[in-house]
């Protein structure tokens, strides 16, 4: 964690951070808040909203961001696992009015194709909030294996539930605890803690996925596994690296929207190909369905049917 970064986040905060290599890397957050204060983060200029994408966009109550009324206080921690090219990358931090920041930390994946995280951690005692969160951006998502233990406290137990992509996992031996993948009985008060192993097949595409787990009283979450499929690694297109991939959808944004620019208005002076620019951002914050809800979503059929070029003077 970077040793002058404030404790208390009360205003837009950002850190940078510098990595080695293209590859697929975690960007893990710890943060908590309460009620009534919330917290979202950027990084490198990428938004994280609802999903799916909603015409009202929500980028404070969604999975990825730390909501006090839920949270109450409580610590959460985000895990986002993405793709990033050699070099410098930013992380912000957007809070209403407070919120706690805990920890920060980053690290490559070597084996994407299963990724796995130890964490023998407990929960803080409070109930049924969002606990972990795992951001796959631009990611498959074959199956999830996770590793919990529960136990029975007098008169309450602890759970689990585990979310992906806005739908719980059911719990099929547990009809009053349908929604709970992990539950604790009272016959545990003799028994002692419950350790269990589950997986969940999923075999979604490759796109934005949020993998919740929450807690109810004072669960530990041993190990928590994703499987990634045949997933391949490729290369971001950056204004510094602008040679296409051959696939739009390996664009980000500001690549994309300069690709359309110079598509659209090749030619034309610099004060035509902003207009043209700001044409696409105003379409946007009108969310109007038939326009589409992304720039990706906008500008991916234009684009194919007229020139790439190199955009690096565009986005500069």
């Amino acid at each position: 964690m970077n040793q002058g970064f404030p404790r208390k986040i009360t205003s837009d905060t950002q850190m940078g951070f510098t990595v080695d290599e293209l590859g697929l890397y975690t960007v893990s957050v710890t943060a908590s808040c309460k009620k009534k204060h919330d917290l979202r983060v950027e990084i490198d200029e990428q938004q994280f909203r609802e999903i799916p994408a909603a015409k009202n966009v929500q980028t404070y109550n969604v999975p990825p961001a730390w909501n006090g009324t839920r949270l109450k206080g409580l610590k959460e921690t985000v895990v986002f696992l993405l793709k990033l090219n050699k070099g410098k990358h930013t992380v912000k931090f957007f809070p209403k009015t407070e919120a706690i920041f805990e920890d920060f930390n980053y690290g490559i994946i070597s084996d994407y194709r299963k990724i796995d995280f130890n964490f023998e951690q407990q929960a803080q005692d409070g109930d049924r909030r969002p606990w972990f969160t795992f951001v796959l951006s631009d990611l498959p998502l074959e199956s999830v294996t996770a590793e919990a233990s529960v136990s029975w406290h007098w008169f309450d137990g602890d759970d689990v539930k585990l979310i992906v992509d806005n739908k719980a996992e059911e719990n099929p031996s547990s009809k009053l605890w349908g929604y709970w993948a992990w539950h604790a009985s009272p016959f545990q008060i003799f028994s002692g803690s419950s350790k269990e192993q589950k997986t969940f097949s999923k075999n979604l595409p490759q796109g934005i996925h949020y993998i919740e787990l929450w807690a109810d009283k004072t669960p530990t979450l041993h190990r928590i596994s994703f499987s990634l499929g045949n997933f391949k690694l490729k290369r971001t297109s950056t204004k510094d690296a602008p040679k296409w991939t051959g696939d739009f959808t390996d664009d980000t944004d500001v690549m994309l929207l300069a690709r359309l620019i110079l598509g659209e208005m090749k030619g034309q002076p610099r004060k035509a190909k902003l207009g043209a620019g700001f044409t696409v951002i105003n379409r946007l914050k009108k969310s109007i369905s038939n326009w589409g809800w992304s720039i990706h979503e906008l500008n991916v059929f234009r684009l194919k049917a007229k020139g790439l070029g190199s955009a690096k003077a565009l986005v500069r």
